[in-house]
């Protein structure tokens, strides 16, 4: 796996979660719940920042999700957003999804190897602060 290929995969992740808080913003109920998950976008929004950047000093170009996937996916959050009764349902459903960006970006990790150290990092803090996102969404269960 190259560079420009595993940055891909970080902003394809990043820009999952930056798509699914969107869509939930507007069923938060709590005043500290909302500004959880709007500090959550605003990071997301900074390492897709990063990760673009990083791609344009490589000369490389974006490639987004597949349009069936991200429309799959914003289809799926907004069915769930019509159930949402609770911050705490929100809430499982963030954990959820970021467990899923977490286990995918670590097994795109594991392929890239020992690739580009800075690239590598970007990954890692990725999933490091997805980490730190489940913990605190674990607050609001």
């Amino acid at each position: 796996m190259n560079d420009s290929t595993m940055i891909n995969y970080i902003r394809q992740n990043v820009d999952m979660g930056i798509t699914g808080i969107e869509k939930v913003i507007p069923h938060a109920h709590a005043t500290n719940f909302l500004g959880a998950l709007q500090s959550e976008l605003r990071e997301y929004q900074l390492l897709s920042s990063e990760a673009d950047t990083m791609l344009g000093e490589m000369g490389a170009k974006e490639v987004n999700l597949p349009m069936m996937a991200k429309m799959g996916s914003e289809l799926m959050t907004t069915v769930k957003c019509m159930t949402y009764g609770s911050d705490s349902e929100i809430a499982e459903d963030m954990i959820k999804g970021t467990m899923t960006g977490i286990t995918k970006l670590t097994k795109h990790l594991g392929e890239y190897g020992d690739g580009n150290g800075r690239v590598t990092s970007l990954a890692r803090r990725v999933i490091e602060f997805e980490e730190n996102n489940i913990q605190e969404m674990k607050k609001y269960l």
